[in-house]
């Protein structure tokens, strides 16, 4: 099936000058046409610290922290909520560390 696809001048410059893809999504005006919209790109505040977790990230900065965690209820031998506790213990330790040493509230 062919579809005509509008983007903006900008996203179609960054995929002729690289090899890279870019994010973000389709939105279908007609069977026949369509538009894309390109994901905003966010880069980290200046000074953020992370660190991964076997199921996630936590990161601090100055203005925040975040700990974020994706369990896969297939995944075997996992107990969701002992990787909850394991992971944020795990994750508290490095933000009270990154605190200390880093930020001096």
């Amino acid at each position: 099936m062919k579809i005509n696809l509008q983007i903006s001048d900008s996203t179609y410059r960054a995929l002729v000058s690289g090899n890279a893809r870019i994010k973000g999504s389709i939105g279908l005006v007609s069977p026949t046409e369509g538009n894309f919209n390109e994901h905003r790109r966010s880069e980290p505040k200046p000074g953020t610290r992370f660190i991964r977790l076997p199921h996630g990230r936590a990161s601090v900065n100055m203005q925040n922290v975040r700990l974020t965690l994706n369990i896969n209820l297939d995944e075997s031998g996992i107990v969701p909520a002992d990787v909850v506790v394991d992971e944020s213990q795990v994750a508290g330790e490095f933000i009270e560390s990154m605190i200390d040493e880093h930020y001096n509230f």
